[in-house]
């Protein structure tokens, strides 16, 4: 599995980072991982962190990759942009980890008002979305750390699905990509246990409660909402959409999918919705936890290249600092995954660096 994930990096992009990330200190220890079909014992041989400015540059050519003009097409293979969290605990990467069955450092988690379980919602930024009238980039919700994942991984393995717009996927079935769940922790047919009515099992891609939530073109009942207020908010199906730890599974082809949701999502964000501006606006990508924890087990520096920080911000590049090591201390990285600042006064139509390395004991720019 771990070679399959280094040519997915490397077929779309991410050569360069596997590239910087050469040799591997782990401190060796024992441990089993059995959260997913595939078993591993020990420790694996692990990337170091890569090379700040290296990773700087490979998100920012992520970051203005995508492209909805067909005069001038985006390379097909290039990624669409940059797969962020920003999360609630901003100290510990493990803290925003909810899936019961995983075995989670900082304490196992259970059943919160119903909502899903192992359930990772993040968003896509690129240079057309998330960003302000003056064209720099949205500061959301006033969380300035955020978690940056492996562009490659998210389009071809991590994500069940897409959103237009917040997709309110807490409480939906089939890990957040169907229709709506009830939110009591006691009921079999809550998102959190996600047992379909239909069938009484756990749901798949084919069920109709699955199937109900995804937007018509791919057999739901809801067409793609022109804005957040617009209706209900349909999904898109990634390649994880029918991921439910069953033997023999193989993610689906559907980058594409994520292109047209993008595409959709860019033309149709002019002016306002909800008092906001619609550029401002979230979309929503949901990861798959039972995927991602097992893979970050393998390789975390592959998976997750990069902390980041909103520039000028001292807290915020503490918190992303001490997210950092607590993370790189889990799984024994001795050189450490970077610390990159995002400058949140960079102008998108100028294509100025968004990501940018900067030695982490002070804010003087690394040159590229």
């Amino acid at each position: 599995m771990a070679d399959l994930i280094k040519l997915l990096a490397m077929a779309v992009g991410f050569a360069a980072l596997t590239a910087t990330l050469q040799g591997c200190g782990p401190q060796p220890r024992a441990t089993t991982t059995t959260m997913t079909t595939t078993t591993t014992t020990g420790t694996p041989k692990r990337s170091p962190g890569g090379d700040p400015a290296e990773i700087a540059k490979l998100l920012n050519d992520a970051y203005y990759g995508f492209s909805n003009d067909t005069k001038d097409p985006m390379d097909p293979k290039a990624p669409m942009g940059v797969t962020m969290n920003l999360p609630s605990d901003q100290t510990s990467f493990f803290k925003n980890i909810f899936c019961a069955e995983y075995n989670n450092p900082k304490g196992k988690t259970g059943c919160s008002q119903g909502r899903c379980d192992c359930r990772f919602s993040a968003a896509l930024y690129n240079h057309l979305m998330l960003i302000t009238e003056g064209f720099t980039l949205m500061d959301i919700l006033k969380r300035r750390t955020a978690i940056v994942f492996n562009q490659t991984l998210v389009e071809n393995y991590l994500s069940r699905c897409f959103y237009i717009w917040d997709g309110a996927s807490n409480n939906k079935y089939n890990v957040g990509c169907g229709n709506g769940a009830g939110g009591d922790c006691s009921s079999r047919n809550s998102a959190f246990h996600n047992i379909c009515p239909s069938t009484n099992k756990t749901c798949t891609a084919q069920d109709q409660e699955s199937k109900d939530g995804l937007c018509q073109q791919f057999g739901g009942l809801h067409p793609m909402p022109v804005a957040h207020s617009a209706g209900y908010q349909c999904s898109f199906p990634g390649p994880a959409i029918d991921y439910h730890e069953q033997q023999g599974w193989q993610p689906t082809d559907s980058r594409e999918h994520l292109r047209e949701m993008l595409t959709f999502r860019t033309k149709n964000q002019q002016g306002n919705d909800e008092g906001t501006l619609k550029t401002k606006m979230w979309n929503e990508v949901v990861l798959d936890v039972r995927l991602l924890m097992p893979r970050i087990w393998e390789d975390p520096a592959l998976v997750i290249p990069a902390f980041v920080y909103w520039k000028d911000d001292p807290i915020a590049k503490a918190n992303a600092k001490t997210m950092r090591d607590d993370f790189c201390a889990e799984y024994g990285l001795d050189q450490k995954i970077p610390v990159l600042a995002l400058d949140w006064k960079a102008t998108t139509l100028k294509k100025e660096p968004i990501y940018l390395a900067l030695p982490e004991d002070n804010e003087q720019e690394v040159v590229i």
